[in-house]
């Protein structure tokens, strides 16, 4: 057989196996390395310290304007925790007109998976703190958690601090935009992702 004979056969079927089984591994290798589940967490967690940062500062930058503490909307105002350790806090809404935070479980009351803290229940509107008011004017929307409308991380309520069905959203049946505020007696500011990725504690306090 002549070299040109030999040259025209191409690969045999063990030659193609052995690359094919190369590129197979090291497909597996890059995926392994690269994540892809973890780097859409980090990224859902960059979007929340963002949002949380800008929340914040429209509020701070309201009450610069208004020569006022900004309490938000009257029918869900913030609350002042005046009881140590001060661990009071507050679901953040756009729309509290559905919201009865006496009820133990149901879609009537937002949960927040954020450790350490309590969320009134004395009153219907209580847990919750509507300041859709700074927007537009000190952001162009009140955020919401990157998770997105409809998700609903307290559908199993022993897994949240705060039991709850509601979903989140921007409506009146899910308002709950999925971060906290807590507010001190010296009006020292703290806001915070409920339901941050990869265990993190993601909260900014001014």
């Amino acid at each position: 057989m002549s070299k040109a004979t030999r040259a025209a056969k191409g690969f045999t079927l063990i030659e193609l196996l052995i690359v094919i089984g190369i590129i197979g591994f090291l497909a597996a290798a890059i995926l392994v390395a690269v994540d892809p589940v973890r780097r859409v967490q980090e990224a859902r967690n960059a979007k929340r310290w963002s949002e949380v940062n800008a929340i914040l500062n429209a509020m701070l930058t309201k009450q610069v304007d208004d020569r006022a503490v900004y309490d938000g909307e009257t029918t869900a105002p913030i609350v002042t925790d005046t009881v140590a350790p001060l661990t009071d806090a507050q679901v953040i809404v756009v729309d509290d007109s559905l919201v009865d935070c006496t009820v133990a479980l149901g879609a009537s009351r937002p949960g927040c998976d954020a450790a350490g803290l309590v969320f009134p229940v004395t009153g219907a509107k209580t847990c919750v703190a509507n300041i859709n008011d700074i927007a537009p004017d000190y952001i162009a929307e009140v955020p919401m958690d990157p998770l997105g409308a409809g998700a609903n991380p307290c559908a199993d309520p022993a897994g949240c601090t705060l039991d709850g069905d509601m979903a989140l959203g921007t409506t009146a049946s899910d308002p709950s935009t999925g971060y906290y505020i807590s507010r001190t007696t010296g009006n020292r500011i703290e806001i915070g992702a409920c339901f941050p990725d990869l265990t993190q504690v993601i909260k900014v306090k001014r």
